[in-house]
């Protein structure tokens, strides 16, 4: 299946492939497919090693030599040399100048970064890909970026999930005539696919299972199955008590984001929970891509990154797909698309928004004004904030838009999502759910 990621991959590869490619992203997105696709495409040959059932590279890379329990490190010339061997008993060569070598999940492989760009100077003419199911970045990956090209990757969008679904000319009316309105058989055709996603979710092997033979039964058991293995991920990758609150964290989620004031609160995942007791739990979360923070802004005022709340955000789930099946809700044939907009609270939309929009424009905030108002998304345009509301049924909070442009007077413009088509209204753009990727 189509990833756009793969744009970012080909211009690493036209501009030298210089550096070690890492690609980052939680466990079930993608990744492996799409560089392993990307490498038959551009590479005579990939190899790749997966270092989480294949434990021999992590004991290497982390061995210590114990001199009557003084614990010296053994040299990284010992450990290159070593693994060159692991690789050479694997794969049967010791060249491997002309494919893409693959490390993939080394999350779990402490100072793997430090132990790559030795073994990159050691062999300078070997294509080195790092992938790893999380999306933290280390202190020694950020001072290296000019080693490490680091992509992040999330689950697919509703654009890659029309290009899955063959659905190619119907995105060409969307993209070519962002300001047309669709004839009304292609609108429909156009919002049968956005139910169907808003059914699957993103993650590629929900999807792929779907589409085999667009069987609706096979939607819940396959996302059922990422959720139990992230639980899972989880307790493996943490100590005990901080893989408890992850968890406690992780279970709350889902019923937080029903609530009308989605502001997440420890209080609700445990009555006698402290935040500084929890904080670790929650960045694990983050760290392992799981789950995503919306930060508030206090103020609107450039950069918006500046004026964040530190002790308020929402957090959300990976996919809106997962949601569905965490908050236990149903697939049937009767469900419409505005059924799915609505349902629980419009907790699945605002997720399946909030994907939509973070991928297209970058950073996302949420705003809101004592217990008055609330805009649940605000993000930077060139020159002005741009405030989000959502209309997929009636607002009762209508004035929200206003109340934030009478405390913001340098908003140019607002947008409002709903399942309209496109259409301008003075200063309100009113985008259709599925052409935010056109924004």
């Amino acid at each position: 299946m189509y990833r756009d990621v793969i744009n970012n991959l080909l211009a690493w590869y036209e501009e030298g492939h210089n550096g070690i490619l890492y690609i980052k992203g939680a466990y079930g997105v993608g990744k492996t497919w799409t560089v392993k696709d990307f490498a038959k495409a551009y590479y005579k040959d990939l190899k790749s090693v997966d270092c989480y059932k294949n434990t021999a590279f992590k004991a290497i890379i982390t061995r210590k030599l114990d001199k009557e329990n003084d614990e010296d490190d053994v040299s990284i010339e010992t450990k290159i040399s070593d693994v060159d061997f692991i690789l050479e008993q694997h794969f049967g060569t010791s060249d491997f100048s002309d494919c893409l070598l693959i490390f993939d999940e080394i999350q779990n492989i402490p100072d793997a970064a430090e132990f790559f760009l030795e073994y990159s100077k050691v062999h300078p003419n070997y294509n080195l890909c790092l992938i790893s199911s999380s999306m933290n970045v280390t202190e020694f990956e950020y001072t290296h970026m000019d080693i490490f090209n680091i992509i992040r990757m999330r689950p697919m969008t509703f654009e890659e999930f029309m290009i899955a679904n063959k659905a190619n000319d119907l995105l060409a009316l969307i993209e070519n005539d962002k300001n047309k309105k669709l004839k009304k058989d292609d609108e429909e055709k156009v919002k049968s696919l956005l139910r169907d996603y808003m059914l699957t979710g993103g993650m590629p092997g929900v999807v792929k299972a779907f589409l085999k033979n667009r069987d609706y039964s096979v939607i819940k058991p396959e996302q059922q199955k990422l959720l139990d293995e992230y639980e899972n991920r989880i307790r493996k990758a943490f100590s005990f008590a901080l893989s408890q609150r992850a968890i406690r964290i992780w279970s709350s989620m889902p019923t937080q984001l029903t609530h009308d004031n989605k502001k997440f609160m420890y209080r609700f995942v445990d009555e006698n929970a402290r935040a500084r007791e929890y904080y670790n739990a929650t960045q694990c979360l983050l760290d392992l891509g799981v789950a995503r923070k919306l930060p508030r802004v206090k103020e609107c005022i450039f950069p918006l990154e500046g004026h964040i709340d530190d002790k308020s955000f929402e957090l959300f789930m990976i996919d809106h797909g997962l949601l569905r099946t965490a908050l236990k809700l149903e697939i049937n044939d009767d469900i419409t698309l505005l059924d799915i907009f609505t349902e629980a609270n419009g907790a699945v939309a605002e997720q399946y928004l909030f994907q939509e929009l973070s991928h297209k424009v970058g950073f996302v905030y949420y705003w809101i004004s004592g217990a008055t108002a609330r805009v649940p998304f605000v993000y930077e345009s060139e020159d002005s904030p741009v405030p989000v509301d959502i209309r997929f049924k009636t607002n009762k909070k209508a004035q929200n838009i206003k109340s934030f442009r009478e405390k913001n007077e340098n908003t140019e413009f607002s947008l409002k999502i709903s399942l309209e088509q496109v259409s301008l209204d003075g200063k309100v753009l009113n985008v259709p759910a599925y052409g935010i990727h056109c924004l």
